[in-house]
């Protein structure tokens, strides 16, 4: 495959004669947690005034692209920035415990720069390999894989063309990993901020962009080298 951040049409997934679909990733908007690289996981914080205008322009922006089903993390965040989507798209979400994000376990609410030194060896692992290893308590990329596996088998079979996905960080690379088949190098190299909109449309070949701060799409997935929090 093409490497993310760069023009990809070929991905596996989609099928001469499949119905076009196309999913739109869509991340809550910038939390206080967020701002100051505290790890939520399954926690919740609320969003800041810049998270709440990054949910106002993802609003407009999906209300151009249009919209014809949506599927919802039930965490708060998702839900704060849902009410304020709905300002421009009146599209009922439809929660679903599968799109919660990653169980940071007992990292959850910590800071991240506090990790190192409370958990040395479990952090360093964790570095080393972020997708097979598990916090304490937590879930790796294989169980976010997992969830995002079992739920896509099922909104695949609902009706609309156009499905945006209001989530998370990390659950959204497991579902961009699913749904494009991706390696758990390719996986990782993503990294979607709060005001990033991904978009993959399956119509027999499979085209991939994503929109930043509303303006777009840049071909590709989006990736970043900076460290995020999920």
């Amino acid at each position: 495959m093409s490497a993310p951040g760069h023009e990809d049409t070929h991905h596996g997934g989609g099928r001469p004669g499949a119905q076009t679909r196309t999913w739109y990733l869509v991340r809550h908007g910038e939390t206080e947690w967020n701002a100051v690289a505290r790890m939520q996981g399954q926690l919740d914080s609320p969003l800041t005034p810049l998270g709440r205008e990054h949910a106002k322009v993802t609003g407009r922006l999906l209300a151009r692209l249009g919209v014809d089903a949506m599927f919802a993390s039930p965490l708060g965040r998702v839900r704060e920035t849902l009410a304020i989507l709905a300002e421009d798209v009146p599209v009922p979400p439809v929660f679903d415990d599968r799109l919660k994000e990653w169980s940071g376990g007992a990292w959850s609410g910590e800071l991240y720069s506090d990790l190192p030194s409370r958990w040395p060896d479990e952090f360093a692992a964790w570095v080393a390999d972020r997708y097979h290893q598990r916090s304490p308590g937590g879930e790796n990329f294989v169980d976010l894989a997992d969830r995002a596996r079992a739920f896509l088998a099922d909104a695949a079979d609902g009706p609309g063309e156009r499905i945006a996905i209001i989530g998370h960080g990390f659950f959204n690379r497991a579902l961009a990993s699913v749904l494009l088949d991706l390696s758990p190098a390719e996986t990782m190299r993503i990294r979607q901020a709060n005001d990033i909109v991904i978009r993959i449309t399956m119509d027999g070949t499979t085209a991939v962009g994503h929109f930043v701060n509303g303006e777009g799409p840049a071909p590709g997935l989006p990736v970043a080298p900076a460290t995020e929090s999920a």
